[in-house]
This record gives structure tokens, sequence and C-alpha cells, in this order.
């Protein structure tokens, strides 16, 4: 709770200066209202000078500061949120500026304070003509996170607190979400990136996210790909309901052009020319040249449209079809395999298979869009013994 009294000091010439005594968190700042009344006309129990007509400005102020201080408490000590004694002193050194700024003896250039929070729109304006929408619509994600961790774990949240308590914390709290490691990899990414904008700005001098100990967790993700054969059982595979049918026979036919889920609907006759496909990928804003396979133009021919849905109904629609491949057993070997697919798997298809078949390595970078050969080694999933067939008819084991 916080209370706020006036008081007036020592009279001197006849009038005394009010004082303020604004209490809250066990602490207490004594201030000057620079208001003037004499001692006689102060009520002390009333709160205010009288007669009321005589004081009406003086009396109005008063009011005024009295909204000030609380509206400034419930902004820095949102319910339910825990601060330590250090972080209470801080606060109250914030209310101190502010109050100088309120009073006329300090300039408004410091009176909106950016919080880490708030610092996130800001991000966003700034860089919504510089990256894509996909890329920013993940910050909305983090702030999200981290406005529900800080109501719920008692930890205020903001450029000075972001050290190695939060990082535990809120690792902690998105494993206790769900999420998997490398989604919470993404978001601590995320969060050093905007503290590395914040320094630049110089909201905050926190370097605590530089620390080794504030890392981006990543794990190797077993990701499957599917085989030509496998694609061939996939395509076959009958399927009565025509959306299912529809999203199966998409996934496809992006196995054999290996553009990323935010390109699908890019395909189209018009985007072919002379048996090539030209497409402009949306992460990359790079011109991309893709030979058409004869399969690619058979599905085409069978829709009007190819409109994709979003990424969430995209992967439920593939879950669908591809736990009826895995309860058919449509393909030898791991049928498990079915159950870890989404639509990320035709890139990694695409660049396997286009490997295992022979094609250049720096030839697929070209499509995939991978600039290093050792991100792309990591992509593809090709086993040893897979890597030893393709080789042992090169004339090196001749």
């Amino acid at each position: 709770m916080a209370s706020i009294i006036f008081y007036p000091d020592k009279e001197k010439n006849g009038e005394s200066l009010l004082l303020l005594s604004f209490t809250f968190n066990h602490e207490r700042l004594r201030l000057s209202t620079g208001l003037h009344v004499p001692k006689d006309d102060w009520d002390q129990e009333a709160q205010k000078a009288k007669p009321a007509k005589d004081y009406g400005d003086v009396n109005k102020r008063l009011r005024e500061t009295v909204n000030f201080f609380l509206d400034k408490y419930d902004e820095l000590f949102p319910k339910g949120i825990k601060l330590s004694k250090e972080e209470v002193k801080g606060k109250s050194a914030e209310i101190v500026e502010a109050f100088k700024v309120f009073t006329g003896r300090k300039a408004a250039i410091n009176a909106d304070r950016i919080s880490l929070i708030s610092y996130f729109p800001i991000f966003k304006e700034r860089y919504k003509n510089k990256v894509t929408s996909g890329y920013l619509a993940h910050f909305d994600s983090v702030k999200n996170h981290l406005e529900a961790f800080q109501k719920k774990n008692d930890f205020r949240v903001d450029f000075d607190t972001i050290g190695k308590e939060f990082y535990f914390k809120f690792t902690d709290y998105l494993c206790e979400l769900g999420l998997k490691p490398n989604s919470v990899g993404s978001h601590i990414g995320r969060i050093k990136r905007l503290m590395n904008e914040a320094n630049e700005d110089k909201l905050t001098t926190n370097q605590d996210h530089h620390r080794r100990d504030f890392k981006v967790l990543t794990e190797q993700v077993d990701t499957v790909y599917l085989t030509e054969d496998e694609i061939k059982a996939l395509y076959n595979m009958p399927i009565e309901e025509d959306k299912y049918r529809k999203m199966r026979d998409i996934f496809v036919l992006h196995c054999y052009t290996g553009l990323r889920h935010s390109d699908w609907s890019k395909v189209s006759f018009e985007q072919i020319h002379e048996g090539n496909l030209y497409v402009r990928t949306q992460k990359t804003n790079e011109p991309v040249i893709i030979p058409v396979k004869p399969l690619v133009m058979e599905i085409l021919k069978k829709y009007k449209t190819l409109e994709i849905p979003y990424i969430q109904r995209t992967n439920t629609t593939i879950r669908w079809f591809c736990q009826k491949a895995h309860d058919e057993k449509i393909s030898k070997g791991d049928i498990k395999k079915w159950l870890k697919i989404r639509s990320h798997t035709v890139r990694r298809s695409f660049a396997t298979n286009a490997y295992l078949a022979g094609i250049p390595m720096r030839d697929i970078m070209q499509i995939t869009g991978h600039r290093k050969t050792e991100s792309f080694l990591r992509y593809i999933r090709v086993t040893k013994l897979e890597t030893a067939m393709k080789l042992k008819d090169h004339p090196f084991f001749s």
C-alpha cells in the first residue's frame, strides 16, 4: 500500500512551505511541493487549505500531486510482483526524478522511461521494413512469455534484471510449458538481440546477457527426411477427404522444390518458364530458380489454386495423413518415422535426396539458400551407410 500526507514546514514571513511524506513498501520520501500556505489556513485533518474559495488553485494542485504519486506507484509496483530492497530503492529514485519533472524542476525529456517490455514495439517499428513480418512475429511470442512469466513467478522483468537469476528462472518456466530446448534457445537468442539493441540505444548498461552462462540452448534434432520411395508411396496412398488429399499433394510437390512453407503459395504456372520455377523467397528476399519435375506439373494441373493454410493448420493436416501412413504401414523400415514429419520435412527431403542423387552440393545450396557447406551438411540427413553407397561407384573406389 502507498499513502501520502501533506504538512507545513516552519512559517516564514507569514507563510509555510507545504512538504509531503510519501510512504510505500517500507520506504518513505520527504519532498517539497513548492506550494506555500499560511499555517493558520492549513487544515491538517482535511489535508487542504481553507477557506476553499481562497485556495482553489493550491488545493487543485495538491489533488493532482496525490494522483501523480499513486499513479506512479501503480506503474512501478505492479500487483503480485515482489521486489528486493535494492529494487525498491531504485524505484524510489525514479519517483523522485519523475516528481521533479511534475513540479517543473527538471525538463520533461526524461519523464517517459522505456522498459524492456515497452521496448518490443519500438524494436518492431524500427525493423518492420528491414526483416520479414514472420521474424518480427517471434518477438511478440517472447513478449507474451515474458509478461506471463513475470506475473506467475513474481519476478520483475526489465533491462536491469536480465541476468543469471532471470535466465535460470525463465528457461525453467519455458521448459515447464513444454517447449523444446531449441525453442527455448530461440527465445533466449531474441532477448539477447533486444538487449544488444537497448545497449546501443543507451537504455541500459547491463551486459549480463553476454555472460557465458547466459547461453542459447540447442540440441541436435533427429529430424527425418523422406526417401524417393517413401514420397511416391505417400503420393499413391488413397485419401478420400478432399482437403487432406490436396494438402498431401502440396506436401509431395514441395519435396521436389525445397521451398520453405512461407513460399509454398508462390508455386503456380505463372512462375514456371521453360521448365524452371522462378521464386523470390520471403526469408532471404533472394531469387531462386528450381528445375521442375514432371510430378510437380502433374500436381499443379490437378488444382486451380494451391492456397496454403497458416502453419499450425498445415502441420495439423500433415500429422493426419502421416498418422494414416503410419497406421497403414505404407513403407518398410521404421514406420514411426511418419509421426515425426512436419512441414519443414519437405526441405530436408529435397536437399538429402538431391545430395544422394549426386547433384553437387553447391548447386543444391543455390536452391536451399545455404551459404556454408558446414551448415548444409548438418541440415541434410545422410547416414554413413548412405554416404558409402553413394561413393562406392566413384572412380576412386573402382
